[in-house]
């Protein structure tokens, strides 16, 4: 191996970069395990700081932009990636770096477009972005490549040549995944059902990958269902979302509900008011109200996503392609992690 850098001490550890840096200059919290791991990596592999380089770099203001939806109201995933690029933005605190903001209401495509307008093209070195209207957000990442503007993307993931790195889950395998936990026990002939929440289920490229995913694992086992159907809500309200439930469970015999995103809470209230026998249910990510409903048993599993960690590893991989010409993996999975009742304290 030749010249040692931080990077390559924190792969071999396991840990971020921000936490070598912090045993290097003995500053913030970091374990005493970890710690004690990352100075013998340190010792063993020589490593000596570039200090003319270091001088340079905190001298340099990096100014990245980062697009996301705005959290409002009752839809509290997006408060989770704001998290995470404030843990980013911690943990480099030692560079001057400045963000610009450009939240869009993600359910509505012509505000995006609105929004963009305003970009600050050719003031911004890099962008994190999380997109969520198709054809609107490629018509952004064209704009980006002819701007010379790399892109790094989490929880959705577009294809163009300005995508530098994707950070988040395989959408359709989560799919694979979840129709597998409902399988498990499902008597033959019953019904299981699909339900889709989003505003607009065509805007959201993971949510149909999702549904993708769990048709395919049924696919070659038709003899167990009787019926595979789709509810498509379209961001209904939730007396709506309670008709069309008493319409499929009084019409097929529903033995699971898959739903694709993180509003699986306003199914588990249905069905914890209205529906006497057991329903097996899974969805996404650790919100407060799911895990009150996963406590409850009420919701038997959740596919945890980690938008904060995604946001987190999007920034960081943002910042080291910018300022240290770093190419970061093109796609960066996260693990599809299965939570229970049981198992919730750990995370």
């Amino acid at each position: 191996m030749g010249r040692v850098r931080i990077k390559d001490i924190a792969k071999i550890a396991n840990v971020s970069i921000g936490t070598v840096d912090r045993v290097i200059h003995n500053r913030g919290e970091v374990s005493p395990s970890t710690r004690e791991k990352i100075r013998k990596l340190l010792k063993e592999f020589e490593y000596k700081p570039d200090i003319a380089a270091r001088s340079l770099a905190l001298k340099r203001e990096i100014r990245l932009a980062v697009v996301m939806p705005r959290f409002i109201n009752e839809h509290t995933f997006w408060k989770l990636p704001q998290k995470g690029i404030q843990k980013a933005l911690d943990e480099l605190s030692q560079y001057q770096i400045r963000i610009d903001t450009f939240y869009f209401d993600q359910f509505d495509r012509h505000g995006f477009t609105e929004c963009m307008e305003g970009f600050p093209f050719g003031n911004v070195e890099g962008v994190l972005f999380a997109p969520v209207f198709h054809n609107e957000s490629i018509d952004f990442l064209n704009r980006c490549v002819q701007e010379h503007t790399p892109v790094v993307l989490f929880n959705s993931m577009l294809e163009s040549p300005s995508v530098r790195s994707f950070v988040g889950q395989d959408a359709y395998q989560s799919g694979v995944v979840a129709a597998r936990l409902i399988d498990y026990g499902l008597e033959p002939g019953r019904d299981l059902a699909i339900v889709n929440m989003s505003a607009r289920k065509n805007y959201y490229a993971h949510i149909i990958n999702r549904e993708k995913g769990f048709r395919s694992y049924f696919m070659n086992q038709t003899e167990r269902l009787s019926h595979l159907i789709t509810l498509d809500l379209n961001g209904a309200d939730d007396a709506i979302l309670e008709m069309k439930l008493d319409e499929t469970c009084g019409k097929y015999d529903i033995a699971g509900l898959f739903v694709t995103n993180s509003r699986v809470h306003k199914v588990a209230r249905y069905l914890a008011g209205e529906i006497p026998g057991k329903v097996r249910l899974v969805g996404y990510d650790l919100l407060p109200e799911n895990i009150e409903y996963l406590e409850k048993n009420r919701i038997d599993f959740l596919l945890s996503q980690k938008p904060g960690e995604q946001a987190f590893l999007g920034l960081t991989s943002l910042f080291n392609l910018v300022f240290f010409n770093r190419e970061p993996e093109a796609k960066q999975w996260l693990p599809i992690d299965i939570i229970t009742r049981e198992n919730l304290p750990y995370y």
